[in-house]
């Protein structure tokens, strides 16, 4: 599984959380045709929704989505509001101690990753399989010391979550990348499609609305061009790469929150909450 984020930064009226879930051993034909377009095409440049502004990077996104659309996998955004609050109410005693590595403004961004990478490993794995899980390289994973307990939180999340044995868990970044830029391509998926939503649905917000159960919206004009071209690519729902898109709000009044799928259509552009 291979995780990356968004939103972090001021303006942003959304915080997103992109997981990209994969069998490797089933993904045999993306892998060959991945070394093939880092050679006829990247070569060696990183693609990151935040670099779009090269020209090189730009031309190659939509063959790169095209490559992505090969993955056997599933990705999964989740989508949050700025103002939300705390995902988890109560970590406990144990949590805190275990976060004493990371900066306190990173604590609950840090949770989510945890959490929720953590639910959905579990939720996609089966019983004695190994577990990667590939996070950026950022204030979540910046030296050996955060990797190694960032390693511990995911298995203390995984063993409150499965229902089943796996092998081994490892954590790591895309340093790991074994020089095919591989770990780099799949993190840049994740990267993208985390990008291009929590743009899409700020433009939403700044425009004056948002997503509705059972209203269709208009895709805000306002949002960039690689925002909407990788919206067009996260609608459809032809290619061996499942999407889906996880929206929590948390009603006034209400004691939790709810969680309702984001539906993209790509034929008029619009959004809709089914």
């Amino acid at each position: 599984m291979v995780s990356d984020f968004s939103g972090t930064h001021a303006g942003s009226a959304f915080t997103s959380y992109a997981f990209l879930s994969l069998d490797i051993d089933q993904n045999a034909i993306w892998l060959a045709v991945q070394r093939e377009f880092r050679r006829s095409v990247l070569r060696r440049r990183r693609m990151a929704y935040k670099s779009l502004n090269d020209r090189a990077r730009r031309l190659a996104l939509p063959r790169f989505l095209q490559l992505a659309d090969q993955l056997n996998g599933a990705l999964t955004i989740v989508v949050i509001p700025r103002g939300f609050g705390p995902l988890l109410d109560d970590v406990g005693q144990d949590a805190e101690e275990a976060l004493h590595l990371w900066k306190p403004n990173v604590h609950e961004h840090l949770l989510r990753v945890t959490h929720l990478g953590g639910m959905f490993a579990a939720s996609m794995s089966r019983e004695g399989q190994d577990v990667m899980i590939i996070t950026d390289q950022d204030e979540v994973a910046s030296n050996a010391s955060q990797l190694t307990q960032l390693t511990e939180l995911f298995s203390r999340v995984l063993g409150n979550s499965l229902t089943h044995n796996l092998g081994h868990i490892r954590v790591g970044t895309t340093q790991s990348d074994d020089g095919t830029l591989a770990l780099e391509d799949l993190a840049a998926v994740a990267d993208l499609a985390a990008g291009a939503i929590c743009e899409i649905l700020s433009a939403m917000e700044k425009c004056g609305y948002r997503p509705g159960k059972g209203i269709i919206s208009l895709m805000p004009q306002v949002a960039s061009p690689k925002a909407q071209l990788i919206g067009h690519w996260l609608a459809s729902n032809q290619a061996s790469l499942q999407r889906a898109i996880v929206l929590l709000e948390k009603p006034d009044g209400a004691g939790g929150y709810k969680a309702g799928l984001v539906e993209l259509q790509s034929i008029t552009r619009n959004i809709w909450i089914p």
